[in-house]
């Protein structure tokens, strides 16, 4: 009996290694899901959503002039000001790597999905999906957008999922640097309009400070 259960039980121990390195993997997702199912009947925040556009981008801008020319301290942006300002402030290389660019504003966090090109990401990365990547995929990338110095920001990208499928958290630095052309990197680089000091996001719309008046 002892021969006949062995293949079994290399089996089992093969596939509970397995299990153990899925979740070892996609950890980071595993803790959102669990804390999710333990927050009980909490209701999440809503979130909304926008898509960059010439209207949009001419509203943001004029917004983002009040805060010099007419001395106001803050201003809120909808979530399509919000998308346009990012499209219109990502370096063109990369910007013409997005197709379908969408964007969701989360507690304090940006959230933007697009079809990506995949030529330019280290496909060694992606594991089993590594030979069916196509040309394009749907991807979804999140973190916070800081801003550090005049006209310039940073959006930190902590998340990012491709066809659905999560890279570990520890992995994305690399990818960003690959995204960006940077070795050094570990943020996409964002042009913003000059006398923003502070950027505060909500799902309801992000909330843009003036410098400190004199």
């Amino acid at each position: 009996m002892g021969c006949l259960t062995a293949p079994f039980k290399l089996i089992g121990c093969l596939g509970l290694l397995a299990a153990l390195a899925l979740g070892w993997l996609y950890r980071d997702r595993l803790v959102r899901e669990g804390r999710r199912l333990l927050s009980g009947n909490e209701a999440p925040a809503a979130a909304t959503e926008g898509r960059p556009g010439r209207v949009a981008l001419q509203s943001a801008r004029a917004k983002v002039d009040s805060l010099n020319g007419w001395r106001a301290d803050s201003v809120v942006l909808s979530p399509p000001e919000v998308a346009s300002l990012i499209g219109a402030g990502l370096d063109p290389e990369l910007r013409g790597e997005l197709d379908s660019m969408q964007v969701r504003l989360l507690d304090g966090e940006i959230q933007l999905r697009a079809r990506l090109r995949t030529a330019r990401l280290p496909r060694e990365m992606f594991g089993p999906l590594t030979g069916v990547l196509r040309e394009t995929e749907p991807v979804e990338a999140a973190g916070p957008l800081e801003v550090t110095g005049p006209g310039q920001g940073e959006w930190r990208v902590r998340s990012f999922e491709i066809r659905g499928f999560p890279l570990p958290a520890d992995a994305v630095p690399r990818l960003m640097a690959r995204a960006v052309g940077d070795s050094g990197g570990r943020a996409v680089p964002v042009r913003i309009p000059k006398g923003i000091r502070e950027v505060r996001v909500r799902p309801t719309g992000a909330t843009l400070y003036g410098a400190p008046r004199p």
